[in-house]
């Protein structure tokens, strides 16, 4: 990883709004201690007040993706220049709301999701009713078939049936071989026989 990281750091060097560094925790061990640093290595990203655990992928590609989308300014109140016309349209229309009213505001539109969550949950709950539903009433139909006669149809099929022997296994086949061989050999201890005439001394 130590390569990609230290491509990651050149590829920030000259960034006025984000920062990629290490630490070398044996010698910075408050630091690291603060951060609740304890295995190497460990990558932390976000604020210095507030760091947080990264997860995500550790080759270069995949660093540079998340840092390319996550770090430096994004879009909020004090980096408008970030923000898309519809953001920075109601950011701006936010921005000159009193506590309350903005309280308010945020009560009304979390409010609208807890309802959308809901009436989703509610609809599965439905769904998963009904399939509970199905698939009893189609254990109950398999049931009463195989009680009306499939069961002792199968039972019967199968005992006129029977499935195959099993192949033999190499093991065996092993064995076969090896005992047809010994069976062309020769006596032990029996003399070959010699067709050839001998020379009388």
């Amino acid at each position: 990883m130590k390569p990609a990281w230290e491509t990651l750091m050149s590829d920030f060097k000259d960034s006025k709004t984000a920062l990629v560094g290490d630490v070398d925790c044996t010698v910075e061990e408050a630091l690291c201690g603060k951060h609740n640093v304890e295995g190497y290595p460990t990558i932390k990203w976000g604020k210095m007040d507030d760091l947080k655990d990264y997860d995500g992928g550790r080759e270069l590609s995949e660093l540079r993706e998340w840092a390319n989308s996550n770090l430096g300014p994004k879009c909020g109140p004090k980096s408008l220049d970030e923000c898309d016309e519809t953001e920075k349209k109601l950011i701006s229309e936010a921005l000159p709301l009193s506590d309350a009213d903005l309280e308010a505001k945020l009560k009304e539109a979390k409010a609208k999701v807890t309802k959308v969550e809901k009436e989703h949950d509610d609809e599965v709950d439905k769904l998963n009713k009904q399939i509970d539903e199905l698939e009893k009433k189609k254990d109950e139909a398999v049931g009463a078939i195989k009680k009306e006669g499939l069961s002792a149809l199968q039972m019967v099929w199968d005992d006129r049936h029977p499935p195959p022997p099993p192949p033999p296994s190499e093991d065996d086949e092993g064995s076969d071989e090896d005992f047809d061989e010994g069976e062309g050999d020769e006596g032990e201890g029996d003399e070959p026989e010699d067709d050839e005439p001998k020379d009388d001394l």
